[in-house]
């Protein structure tokens, strides 16, 4: 059998074994240790087919590159113009890429659809662990929620616009641009509802979409435009005359632009429960889809600041009308062409509406499963559609409903639609702050055998993702131009502390007496408590290739190399006291201190083909 050790109150004790071998106390100290996955004790219901590329679509469908850069183009132009745009689109890709790995790490770790609220619970401090993950779950399913309102809303505003390109004395209409919404909405629930066996290839064709959406818009761009700006005025132009800001404030603002685009990528772990080997896939599709965003932004951005007009015949202008329609219509001088691209971005548009329909219900089924919601078995059902296909049809229609209700609000003031845009972003942002705060507080012992490491490098991952978070909620807080008017003002910060306030009221109205958390296995749950350190046993080191991050025998996707973990193969390790002879013979006077124990395999609930699975026999709740 292999030998293990088990430190209570790890690092108090290695820093107290002085008098051992520093090999030993490196070895204890570093968090290299083996792959051990937490996997959580809720029936299978949902139908676990969905694969990584499906996870990195649906990721860039909940980002929409092309329509998210286009609709929020007049952010980046008031507050410092192309050099905002693009160099800012650039800073928070890298920023975000960040928040995705810091969350990367733990989903390899605890692959729940619980996402980030799950992993506050574990990672927070056990006297703190409900409230953090009651908020950061409302925080999560409120941001899910209104992100897909921003989408869709934004959508159909965008849609209607299209009649400026003809008529330059457009107005909007609030009532008609809501019939057109619900409408949208409608659609998008059909398709999660109905059409939910294709949801792989829908993902999967959302990559191609986008792709070729944003070639196509920036060959046509080219060829149909007359005039073009040189390489310098695309990389450092910058003027923030229109703002009021001073220069570095305008700059950091501008990146409002970016931070509404590259978002969603922290609901990609809702859908844990439908996709093979979450452990491994989760976390590539919330890696590569950020990065894929990132490198297509920049395709399609350089382009379109390349044949930009005059500023003043995009900001100055018809404010119903969206800038990049009038980029369109003014570059091209085709009505024609400026349609067909149009019609390309409205393609993005339902992808992003569909695939966040499809991680609100995930979400809002994990919520109610653990408590948090009234009437718990009503929104948890489940329908088996055929096929293979089983969709969490009553969470999906409150998803649905709340969004059709809370979209009225349009009716009563024509700058809800931004302020629900900045209220998601925020909301999203602390729902993946309080766990990476959580994982710092905690000297990151809760993530010790996960199976995608960032190594040591994942302190400073997780302090950058920790400062951007911070940093961007304030940014999101600030409108983009002074003096402030009743329109220019930025009433996201007011719908977020709203959320604020109804979490904290439910919770003490509901929550303490109902929501308990994550459900783990009942040795993961002490593991959990005691704030303990697992460690690997002493034996040689797997070599691992250093060259591909993501390989089969990488540095940070690590195999064990008795593949126990694989599909059909997986064993569940307990813990048991074993004898402390070799221990004691290696470290001498301090087996005081040391506990061994030895491995004892036994079969763990494995998933099946229909993704179908065996309860585990010992299971209590976290909380």
């Amino acid at each position: 059998m292999v030998n293990y050790s088990l430190l209570q109150n790890g690092e108090d004790v290695v820093a107290g074994l002085s008098h051992i071998p520093g090999r030993v106390v490196e070895f204890l100290g570093d968090d290299d240790v083996g792959e051990e996955v937490e996997h959580f004790n809720y029936k299978q219901e949902l139908s676990r087919k969905l694969t990584v590329s499906s996870m990195i679509g649906l990721g860039f469908s909940l980002m929409g590159v092309p329509f998210g850069v286009s609709t929020t183009l007049s952010i980046g132009l008031i507050d410092g113009g192309s050099a905002t745009i693009l160099w800012g689109w650039v800073t928070v890709t890298l920023l975000s890429l960040c928040v995705a790995l810091s969350l990367a790490e733990v989903s390899s770790k605890y692959p729940s659809s619980g996402g980030t609220y799950h992993f506050a619970a574990i990672l927070a401090n056990e006297k703190y662990s409900l409230v953090a993950s009651w908020f950061t779950g409302w925080f999560l399913i409120m941001g899910n929620w209104t992100m897909f309102i921003s989408i869709v809303y934004g959508g159909s505003q965008f849609i209607l616009s299209v009649l400026g390109l003809k008529d330059d004395e457009y107005k909007s209409d609030s009532i008609l641009t809501l019939m057109l919404y619900i409408c949208l909405v409608i659609f998008c629930a059909f398709v999660n509802l109905k059409l939910s066996k294709y949801l792989e290839k829908i993902n999967t064709l959302c990559i191609y979409w986008t792709i070729y959406t944003v070639l196509i818009m920036d060959v046509l761009l080219m060829l149909f435009s007359s005039s073009f700006h040189d390489v310098k005025y695309i990389l450092t132009n910058f003027d923030a005359s229109r703002s009021g800001w001073p220069d570095p404030i305008a700059f950091l603002i501008g990146l409002q632009s970016a931070s509404f685009t590259l978002q969603g990528y922290n609901m990609i772990p809702a859908m844990s429960d439908e996709v093979k080997n979450p452990e491994r896939n989760v976390p590539k599709g919330m890696i590569f889809s950020v990065l894929v965003a990132g490198v297509t932004g920049v395709i399609f951005i350089i382009p379109i600041l390349s044949i930009l007009p005059e500023l003043t015949l995009l900001l100055d202008s018809n404010p119903d009308i969206f800038p990049i329609d009038l980029v369109f219509k003014l570059s091209t001088q085709s009505l024609l062409v400026s349609f067909v691209l149009v019609l390309l971005l409205i393609g993005t548009v339902l992808f992003a509406g569909i695939g966040t329909l499809t991680t609100a219900s995930r979400l809002t089924y994990a919520f109610a499963r653990d408590g948090a919601l009234p009437y718990k078995d009503l929104w948890t059902h489940v329908d088996d559609m055929g096929e293979q296909s089983i969709v969490p049809r009553n969470a999906l229609f409150l998803s649905t409903v709340v969004s059709i209700l809370l979209s009225l609000l349009s009716l009563v003031s024509s700058s809800a639609f931004s302020a629900f845009v900045g209220s998601a972003v925020i909301s999203l942002s602390l729902a993946s702050g309080i766990p990476i705060l959580c994982l710092l507080l905690n000297k990151r012992r809760k993530i010790r055998g996960a199976h995608f490491k960032l190594h040591k490098f994942g302190w400073v991952f997780n302090a950058i993702s920790l400062i951007w978070v911070s940093l961007s909620i304030i940014i999101l807080c600030m409108p983009p131009q002074i003096p402030i008017t009743v329109r220019s003002m930025n009433y996201a910060f007011v719908v977020s502390i709203l959320f604020g306030v109804s979490a904290t009221i439910a919770y003490f109205l509901w929550g303490k007496g109902h929501f308990h958390g994550p459900m783990l296995d009942e040795h993961i749950l002490a593991e959990s408590q005691q704030n303990s350190v697992l460690m690997q046993p002493i034996v040689n080191p797997v070599e691992t290739n250093d060259i591909d991050p993501f390989g089969d025998q990488s540095t940070f996707f690590v195999d064990n190399p008795e593949d126990i973990w694989e599909e059909d193969e997986q064993y569940e390790r307990e813990l048991t006291p074993a004898s402390n002879d070799t221990l004691n013979a290696d470290l001498g006077a301090s087996s005081n201190l040391i506990k061994t124990f030895k491995l004892e395999e036994e079969p763990r609930a494995v998933h099946e083909e229909d993704g179908s699975s065996s309860e585990a026999p010992n299971h209590r709740e976290l909380l």
